[in-house]
């Protein structure tokens, strides 16, 4: 359990370092942040990009400025605040909701700090992170589009995953994982061993069957 607590905190750490590398990239007035937790192989953060284009491409930049901050994130300081302050200090609709909800659920409301980068956030951080993050540890991932607190009827936000692990091996261990599985991927096989095809314009998700695919599909099984 400790363990396993070490890595979350370690995770939710840099969401906040992703979230203040494009803050420092692509300006704070210019971006609107949200929230960013961390999940089971790393963590993300959900962004308001406001109109602004991001890609896979633009990871390695903000990976970069990632570790480039680092090396400043010696140490977390916390502040309770009120709900005004708060509303004063966060000043965007998506905080705003999150600040609403923890003053009515009578919860403290509470921003973290570290490298000169503040924000909303019960905590959960590795004390130290210069010294207790492998910069080699981590790297992001992909770009996504997420629908901000998953509702279809919200705003399309930016969603930037990044790969989390205790050290280096473990991450290496967890690309190859992943590589392997995409190369037993039953959609590209079955396009590489010429069994089956989609058409967008007939449907994503209807299997168009070629010759080989069912000579397969309609063959008896061992068992018959």
């Amino acid at each position: 359990m400790e363990k396993a607590e070490k890595l979350a905190n370690l995770r939710h750490t840099l969401a906040h370092l992703l979230a203040a590398s494009v803050g420092a990239i692509y300006k704070f007035d210019n971006v609107k942040l949200t929230l960013g937790p961390a999940i089971d192989n790393g963590f993300y953060y959900d962004i308001d990009f406001c109109g602004q284009k991001i890609t896979d491409s633009d990871l390695k930049k903000i990976e970069d400025t990632m570790r480039k901050l680092l090396p400043k994130w010696t140490e977390w300081s916390h502040k309770e605040m009120t709900k005004d302050e708060a509303l004063l200090f966060f000043k965007n609709e998506y905080k705003t909701e999150l600040i609403n909800e923890i003053s009515e659920r009578g919860e403290k409301i509470t921003a973290y700090t570290c490298g000169g980068f503040t924000d909303l956030c019960r905590g959960g951080h590795t004390e130290n992170p210069a010294k207790d993050i492998n910069p080699e540890s981590f790297k992001l991932d992909r770009v996504a589009g997420a629908y901000w607190r998953g509702d279809e009827k919200n705003k399309m936000l930016t969603r930037i995953y990044g790969l989390a692990f205790a050290n280096k091996e473990e991450l290496d261990a967890y690309a190859i994982q992943q590589e392997e599985a995409r190369k037993r991927d039953h959609r590209e096989l079955g396009k590489k061993l010429e069994l089956f095809t989609f058409d967008e314009e007939i449907g994503k998700g209807l299997t168009l069957w070629l010759p080989k695919g069912c000579l397969l599909y309609t063959s008896p099984s061992p068992r018959d």
